[in-house]
């Protein structure tokens, strides 16, 4: 049967589920959420890290309820772990520019689809093609992968293929139209891009255009604005977010870019779009009248909302066709029409993630100083090493003293005593810390780790350095696993190093590279004036 025969089968009320993908929490009640189902009937879901029977159990709820097999959607950013349990996460993206191997990047997307697949899970909304020129933005950070253009290219096209490979999974590039410029987070707010057309079209419309030409089969589209391509700009609130601009999805991306694919929004509960609507029931509505074809995050009222646009006129039945046609060309493309178990069989068995997360790790770590030659240092087996460890935990839960276990780990299996210390206050180190004979102030804070509205330092986290006594110490390291920028908050740092990324494979990178049992090989993938170069 082809794609069209199959769209002919579908009433309106299949027509109008097939536009939303709902999202499901491993805490969710399962009778709540197969109420739901039951009713919109989605064309995909969107799920967070739980175990693989629940993946299955909510997809064959879901299944139930709808004409064609549902297409399951996750965040597959950096690894399978991030939707399956008891998986490996590889480094974020920033540590793929500084790494600087596509070949390897390359190989990890293969591993990363087949375990998903293996999973259950079809479609990831990655990678991120974000170009993060502003290194204020906390937004993008370490979810980018440079501030180079050709550098987001070569490596997310090499993620691209290899997780495409053999129709495995479908991807999503976003977040269109290019985070990256603004200091603020567009989770908070409608972002803005201030280039001039000529000066997008260089630079993000370049990578969109070269992911669009290497196949990309979906884009996210989000909920930063973009000036110069609009006609109409509110003189108080300006350019509406892409996930509400006809001018941005359909004339730019459909029509300029010749992008032929789906366009999904990004998650459709921010405040980036939700503030920029007089009614939240027209969100849904607005975004498929403007050129989007799969609605995120949508309220269970949405499917009402649309069926009833479509039944006034407001949203042509064309308009939603071509939404749906979309759709199934993605179910298409991941063979989802296809007997699933034989696809399974066809995978096999998938062993070596781990391998390919530590050598992207061991690939991207960065000496950026090391003025008092610290790095290597040499150790004999028994001394001990203080850890200090500077934390904004995500959405400001308290640490649970794991954040930075695998450092830990790594350290004690090679014979060292090792103590931690988190949020550590300047006398309280004073007092102890000639007792150690190294210390590592590890930072870790990132766009990852949510700090939310701003990258930057606060009077918790300084305390640590306050007076300065931990700078007298003879072995002192200060790694960012997160932020590469850190330099601007302390540019007095002599021993500076970072990892890009603060995963376990990461944190064992950086242990190696301290104690010189591999050398620091990775390259600058962003540029800090007046502290480093971009090395790429």
């Amino acid at each position: 049967m082809t794609i069209e025969e199959r769209l002919q089968n579908l009433e309106l009320e299949d027509l109008v589920g097939q536009t939303l993908c709902y999202d499901i929490y491993d805490r969710d009640d399962p009778k709540e959420i197969e109420e739901i189902l039951k009713k919109i009937r989605p064309g995909g879901i969107f799920l967070t890290r739980m175990s693989q029977e629940k993946i299955k159990m909510y997809t064959d709820m879901a299944n139930k309820y709808t004409k064609l097999p549902v297409i399951v959607a996750a965040d597959v950013e950096n690894g399978p772990a991030a939707i399956v349990e008891d998986s490996v996460f590889i480094p974020h993206q920033m540590a793929w520019g500084a790494c600087d191997d596509a070949d390897l990047l390359k190989k990890a997307g293969r591993a990363t689809a087949k375990i998903c697949r293996k999973n259950g899970v079809h479609w990831t909304f990655s990678p991120i093609i974000d170009i993060n020129y502003n290194f204020r933005n906390p937004e993008s950070n370490i979810r980018s992968v440079s501030d180079d253009p050709k550098q987001v290219v070569k490596m997310t096209k090499a993620m691209m293929e290899g997780m495409q490979e053999n129709g495995y999974m479908v991807t999503a590039c976003k977040h269109f139209p290019g985070q990256g410029m603004d200091e603020r987070n567009s989770h908070f707010l409608t972002t803005s891009n201030p280039m001039t057309q000529e000066e997008w079209m260089n630079t993000y419309g370049w990578v969109y255009k070269q992911m669009i030409e290497a196949g990309a089969p979906s884009i996210m589209v989000g909920h930063g604005g973009l000036e110069c391509f609009e006609k109409e700009i509110d003189p108080l609130f300006g350019a509406l977010p892409a996930v509400l601009s006809k001018s941005l999805m359909t004339d730019l991306l459909k029509g300029i870019l010749g992008f032929d694919g789906c366009l999904v929004s990004d998650a459709m509960s921010m405040i980036g779009v939700a503030s920029r609507v007089n009614d939240l029931a027209e969100i849904g509505v607005k975004f498929l009248k403007a050129g989007g074809d799969v609605i995120l995050f949508p309220e269970p009222t949405d499917f009402d909302n649309v069926l009833q646009a479509v039944k006034s006129g407001e949203l042509p039945m064309e308009r939603l066709k071509d939404a749906v046609l979309r759709m199934l060309r993605l179910k298409e493309r991941v063979r989802l029409f296809e007997e699933q178990s034989k696809i399974n069989a066809e995978i096999g068995d998938v062993t070596d993630m781990e391998e390919i997360a530590q050598e992207i790790a061991d690939k991207s770590i960065k000496v950026v100083r090391d003025y008092n030659h610290v790095i290597p240092t040499k150790l004999e087996k028994g001394s001990k090493i203080l850890m200090l460890n500077m934390l904004e935990p995500h959405f400001h839960k308290p640490p649970t003293g794991k954040e930075l276990s695998a450092m830990k780990q790594a350290f004690e299996e090679r014979g060292y005593i090792v103590d931690e210390i988190y949020t550590a206050k300047h006398k309280q180190v004073q007092e102890i810390m000639n007792n150690y004979d190294m210390i590592c102030l590890n930072c870790k804070m990132s766009s990852q780790d949510y700090n939310g509205a701003s990258m930057r330092v606060n009077w918790n986290n300084i305390m640590v350095l306050w007076r300065g006594y931990v700078l007298q110490h003879k072995r002192f390291v200060f790694t960012s696993f997160g932020d590469p920028y850190k330099l601007f908050d302390f540019p007095y740092l002599k021993e500076y190093v970072n990892a890009f990324s603060f995963t376990d494979a990461s944190q064992r990178a950086v242990v190696k590279v301290i104690l010189g049992e591999i050398e620091a090989q990775g390259k600058n993938p962003v540029r800090l004036e007046g502290f480093f170069e971009r090395e790429v």
